[in-house]
């Protein structure tokens, strides 16, 4: 009988552990990391069909010594390609007319944040905003900057 009993308390103590890990970590799908349906490893190709030529584009090194072209459509839009091929590795959008596949997009509050995505895998607070990250199992990272509640950027970045 004891050895019943030890049984079934390994394992409700091992679907509690499941469950809380499932609680602790939002993790979101790769579907999910996008903006105005730009994502990691979309092409220049790609994002020239769809928004044009952009207003600006410069080559930049990163401190790591990556280098990249970064498209920037009017401030309101900034992609990030990988200089080796041509890849989307990161997204800054500040446009209201643009949002996530789940339909957040800027201007929006962050309580929508919990509702679609739950409690986010980082937290950061920084001079006077909050960065909300969520994650997917391969690395990659959607994430909202806000300021007085209110999303005011929504960032993608591919898994380095």
């Amino acid at each position: 009988m004891t050895n019943y009993i030890r049984s079934i308390v390994a394992a409700c103590l091992s679907w509690a552990a499941l469950w809380v890990s499932a609680v602790c970590f939002a993790q979101i799908t790769v579907d999910q990391i996008a903006v105005g349906g730009v994502s990691p490893g979309c092409t220049i190709n790609y994002v020239e069909g769809v928004y044009g030529q952009p207003t600006a584009s410069e080559h930049v090194t990163s401190d790591t010594g990556r280098n990249y072209i970064e498209y920037n459509y009017e401030n309101h839009l900034l992609v990030g390609f990988q200089e080796s091929d041509a890849t989307a590795v990161y997204v800054t959008c500040t446009s209201d007319n643009l949002s996530t596949p789940d339909g957040v997009a800027v201007g929006m509050t962050a309580d929508v944040l919990n509702s679609k995505y739950g409690p986010a895998d980082h937290l950061y607070n920084y001079n006077d905003k909050s960065l909300y990250e969520y994650d997917d199992a391969n690395g990659n990272c959607l994430s909202f900057d806000v300021q007085n509640f209110y999303i005011v950027s929504v960032n993608v970045r591919a898994a380095q």
